[in-house]
């Protein structure tokens, strides 16, 4: 089959929804129409079509289940979701540089809230920072000097990436209100901007002039969410190593 032709027997919701269900459980023709609220004979005609591209198989039992074809095939519409629904905001910011296995991941972003001014990422870093029980790490091409109040969490691991050019002064004036816990890491080049502590993470991607841009950007607490973030910032951190300081 031609990526064209499962990109085509994908492009339906009924079928989205059919395979959705029988991943659940195997289910027979009538369960599926009561489950989707569809007639039968529509539904048949779908799970016919979905048979035929090996998508969905008939067992002796008269059950339709989800093949390990179309299980996989269903694991990519999580991304193209996401993708889709954030239209707007793709066609204005570059997410380009993301390491390739983060681009075919970006569907475990999809339970996230939109940030749409700079003073609610000032404010949502602000709060990260006070909330953090754990830690707390950050990534960045410049330091916002304004997110890091002068009252912190004692005990909280501080983490900070940022370009290998940056002004030394500025770390200083971080480390200054953080201490001893602080390990600042650099890299070449910052592609997108991060915060989060163990309950919740920011997300930010530069504009497609190459600037970061810190006014529109995501952020969630779901384990998808979190759990994306969390790698891409080790991603990050490994590739620093040789330049980390504490």
């Amino acid at each position: 089959m031609s990526a064209s032709g499962l990109l085509f027997e994908l492009a339906s919701d009924d079928r989205l929804a059919i395979l959705s269900e029988i991943e659940k459980q195997p289910m027979r023709l009538s369960s599926v129409a009561r489950k989707l609220g569809t007639t039968v004979q529509e539904t048949s005609r779908q799970l016919e079509r979905l048979a035929e591209a090996r998508l969905v198989s008939k067992s002796s039992e008269s059950r339709y289940e989800i093949t390990s074809f179309g299980r996989a095939a269903l694991a990519l519409v999580p991304s193209l979701r996401f993708i889709s629904g954030e239209r707007d905001f793709l066609l204005s910011h570059d997410i380009s540089s993301l390491p390739a296995p983060f681009v075919h991941r970006l569907g475990e972003l999809s339970v996230h809230r939109r940030i749409n001014r700079l003073d609610e990422t000032l404010a949502l870093s602000e709060e990260l920072i006070r909330g953090a029980k754990k830690y707390v790490w950050l990534m960045a091409d410049q330091p916002i000097r304004q997110s890091f109040p002068h009252e912190h969490p004692a005990g909280v691991d501080f983490r900070l990436i940022f370009p290998k050019d940056i002004d030394s002064e500025a770390i200083q004036h971080v480390r200054s209100r953080i201490g001893a816990t602080l390990q600042v890491a650099r890299i070449d080049h910052v592609d997108v901007s991060m915060a989060m502590n163990e309950r919740i993470a920011a997300l930010y991607f530069p504009n497609t002039d190459g600037r970061m841009d810190l006014t529109s950007g995501f952020t969630g607490e779901d384990p998808g969410f979190h759990g994306w973030c969390m790698d891409l910032y080790d991603f990050y951190w490994g590739r620093s190593r040789e330049g980390r300081s504490g």
